[in-house]
């Protein structure tokens, strides 16, 4: 009996620390619950406004100043400042030039509104760039579908992805159960029916959203253009989100500003969606998506920039 019940959890045990050891490299995650995203494994200095950005004085009027708007992925979640696109674009351009990153983690529409006063307000920029992420576009009326714990406990659940590297896999496979059967939503499914009629509440409140960050930063005296990462489950022909970038597109002709859309640019670049990622439980844009973007941006904006 003692064997019985004591080879089991040997032998789980044994798996989790294999688990930790075979993914000992992994500094970052996209869920702050489970085992990674709990450790806080990576370690970022901010400026004295709160960004992950160095101090920087009064604009030099010999230098052109771009900012950056965005969440997570301006802000380089899972990366080095030095791999971000921020940073990339500005050794691009040369010392003429400065990119000044102010990217927050979890910030949508109306957070980016409020970083554009303090950025307008602090940097004085020429330019501001906003980073578009297909998740800005939920507002705080739409309810996410949340897919079901792997154990019926929900407070055990969650000390259970906050402690164990098998158990996040185990929740990761349970999850991806569910949407194949239909037991929940899946993610673009809920994004379409929330916002894919243009006249829908939410959708309108999320076009006008972007229509006043437009308007502020003009007002605010600098040049504005738009980039906008695409969801990276399914690039290609499969991608289910492409609305939202043709939404964006239509402001973008219809206010006469430039908007990168990274769509076509990831689907040919990238074999799968997992390569665009930081690691398996991150999927944030990796330094190589970041380089890309990088590219791309500079290819469509320079031009403007050197008049």
């Amino acid at each position: 009996m003692a064997l019985a019940i004591g080879l089991p959890i040997v032998v789980l045990v044994g798996a989790e620390y294999g688990l930790r050891y075979a993914y000992r490299h992994v500094r970052s995650s996209g869920s702050v619950r489970d085992y990674y995203g709990t450790k806080a494994l990576q370690a970022f200095r901010t400026n004295h406004l709160g960004f992950r950005e160095i101090e920087f004085g009064p604009k030099d009027p010999q230098r052109y100043r771009i900012v950056v708007v965005g969440d997570s992925l301006t802000w380089g979640m899972g990366i080095e400042e030095r791999e971000r696109f921020s940073n990339r674009v500005e050794r691009i351009l040369g010392p003429r030039y400065e990119v000044l990153n102010f990217g927050m983690p979890g910030h949508n529409l109306p957070e980016h509104l409020d970083v554009l006063e303090t950025a307008l307000a602090a940097a004085a920029p020429d330019f501001v760039l906003l980073q578009l992420y297909p998740n800005d576009f939920e507002t705080r009326r739409m309810r996410r579908p949340v897919p079901r714990g792997l154990l019926p406990w929900p407070d055990l659940d969650r000390r259970m992805l906050a402690s164990s590297v098998l158990y996040d896999l185990a929740a990761e496979d349970w999850r991806a159960v569910q949407d194949a059967v239909g037991m929940t939503e899946r993610y673009t499914q809920y994004m379409r029916r929330e916002l894919g009629d243009p006249e829908s509440p939410s959708a309108r409140d999320t076009t006008d959203l972007l229509r006043r960050f437009i308007t502020r930063a003009r007002d605010g005296g600098a040049r504005v253009g738009i980039v906008f990462f695409p969801w990276p489950d399914a690039l290609g022909d499969g991608y289910q989100l492409g609305f939202l970038h043709d939404r964006v597109a239509g402001i973008c002709g219809a206010e006469q500003i430039r908007c990168v859309d990274l769509r076509a640019d990831y689907a040919a670049g990238f074999r799968s969606a997992r390569s665009v990622w930081v690691n398996r439980w991150d999927s944030h844009p990796n330094a190589r998506a970041n380089r890309r973007a990088a590219d791309e941006i500079v290819a469509a904006f320079a031009s403007g920039w050197h008049e």
